[in-house]
């Protein structure tokens, strides 16, 4: 390797734009050269200043990896709380709503009001639609019911099944999966 090749690698080294996997490449590449240039002392001088040059990019291009995620996942722990907050003044509105609806429908019954034109809205009480609504005794349990008015709904049993296969027992339907992997940012 020669210095006009080695100036030209420190020249490219400078560019802040170079992507984490061009970095990787590149250090990928400088460990094979390093492998192949054997006990030229001046080349692995050359090489190892390279190297070091390309981890301290590396380096730099992670930590600006880990401070986007941080940064990221503050902003998304705020923005749930923020939803959060409005969900929960929206419900308030929903149940406010929901009060002067049924103070209207009182204020319509007592005074026997079919329909009422405002500037604005129409106004009426209606019936309902659909099926009649269905009221079982509120002291009642599904097992006191004669089987045909229940429903049995049948599920895997994972935490058993889970015993099983870690007490070594072969089942052929089921099989333990290998962990994943994951980053951690501390």
């Amino acid at each position: 390797m020669t210095s006009s090749h080695s100036a030209e690698n420190n020249s490219s080294l400078q560019s802040k734009s170079r992507s984490l996997f061009s970095i990787g490449e590149d250090l990928e590449r400088l460990n094979e050269i390093l492998d192949e240039t054997g006990d030229d002392i001046q080349q692995q001088e050359i090489l190892n200043e390279w190297l070091q040059q390309l981890g301290t990019e590396r380096d730099r291009k992670l930590d600006g990896y880990a401070a986007s995620i941080s940064e990221m996942q503050a902003r998304a722990e705020a923005r749930k709380a923020e939803a959060q907050r409005l969900m929960e003044l929206a419900k308030a509105d929903e149940r406010r709503a929901q009060l002067l609806k049924e103070r209207l429908k009182w204020f319509f019954e007592s005074q026997q009001l079919k329909t009422i034109e405002t500037t604005r809205y129409r106004l009426s009480l209606s019936k309902n639609g659909g099926k009649a609504p269905l009221i079982l005794k509120p002291d009642l349990s599904p097992h006191q019911l004669p089987e045909r008015f229940t429903t049995t709904s049948i599920e895997p049993n994972t935490s058993a099944i889970r015993a099983a296969l870690e007490a070594g027992e072969a089942l052929d339907f089921a099989s333990l999966g290998d962990r994943g992997t994951s980053i951690r940012i501390k």
